[in-house]
């Protein structure tokens, strides 16, 4: 029943350049809506919107915000509804005071890795400041060792944007490069031409045993 839908519904999220993660999340919360209210997709309306809402139990303020941009998305983009009664009133976001990363914690652990790949991976992305999705999506022309930058591409918000080569990564990134020969990627999984998120994330895990990492500094 709601297949065609849905389909429709991914189509247009890809057609606007939506990134792969929030077309996971959106679909899959549009679906979840249409199961839940029952009703063909042309008959749906804008109490079934805020009783959804209503009556939906949140985990996290950033669920809620995915959830109600993605049923927006499907009256807005897909079935041109108008919600007009729906009580949009978003949460506000929790203010925290950040928790400081001990600096000297970070070079001894990432130091006395002897898996280069492991090292480099996490000297890369702790000393620059990368999310995982842009460490794997690394490739090797993006080092610019002339000029000391590394371009990230197609980063958060779509944009690309360049961030300085620190020497000492430069040497790592080059032990690295003369022990693995990576391929078009900086770099490469076991089984596949790009490193994994995954796997990525199980490092974090395993060298700084510490969740504070992977929450503030290697997000997806």
């Amino acid at each position: 029943m709601y297949d065609s839908v849905l389909k429709i519904y991914h189509q247009k999220l890809k057609y606007l350049n939506y990134s792969k993660r929030t077309i996971g999340v959106y679909s899959h919360y549009a679906g979840k809506f249409l199961e839940a209210v029952g009703k063909y997709p042309q008959h749906l309306t804008s109490s079934d919107f805020q009783a959804y809402l209503d009556g939906f139990s949140f985990t996290s303020i950033s669920q809620q915000n995915q959830i109600i941009n993605a049923i927006k998305f499907l009256y807005e983009k897909v079935l041109n509804r108008k919600y007009d009664k729906v009580d949009f009133t978003r949460p506000r976001r929790e203010k925290k005071l950040p928790q400081v990363i001990d600096s000297t914690y970070l070079v001894d652990r990432i130091s006395a890795i002897s898996n280069l790949k492991h090292k480099a991976i996490l000297m890369l992305a702790f000393s620059v400041g990368l999310r995982v999705s842009e460490v794997i999506s690394l490739k090797i022309k993006d080092i610019d060792s002339g000029r000391m930058l590394i371009t990230i591409r197609q980063a958060k918000g779509r944009k690309d944007r360049v961030v300085p080569l620190s020497p000492n990564l430069l040497n790592t990134l080059r032990e690295y490069y003369k022990a693995y020969k990576p391929k078009e990627y900086l770099f490469n999984g076991q089984f596949s031409n790009q490193y994994s998120a995954t796997s990525c994330n199980q490092l974090v895990g395993c060298h700084c045993k510490t969740t504070l990492f992977l929450e503030q500094n290697f997000e997806n």
